[in-house]
């Protein structure tokens, strides 16, 4: 499952980030890997953004770089699947970066 959530990320994730990063919609992004043996979790996706109202716009900026991408709604949907089938999604946590 490491190996195909990666590819996954690779393939279809990454070019939306890089997409959102390059309109200015986050400062910086990475996704954090743990490939120990029964981790609590694989992957961990990073967002850096330089305010709260950033933040906020997020989502909507992440599905307007996808529709860019991927004109089709079908295709994205096909992805989203994907994405589903693929991981267990264990947290998402706003933090402030001191």
């Amino acid at each position: 499952m490491l190996e195909a959530y990666s590819r996954y990320l690779q393939q279809y994730v990454e070019a939306i980030d890089e997409r959102a990063l390059q309109q200015g919609h986050l400062l910086k992004h990475a996704t954090w890997v743990d490939a120990t043996p029964n981790a609590e979790w694989t992957h961990m996706r990073v967002f850096e953004f330089k305010s709260h109202a950033q933040r906020e716009s997020m989502k909507t900026a992440l599905a307007q770089a996808a529709a860019e991408l991927t004109p089709d709604a079908s295709e994205r949907a096909q992805h989203a699947q994907l994405a589903e089938s693929l991981r267990d999604k264990v947290l998402e946590q706003d933090i402030d970066l001191l």
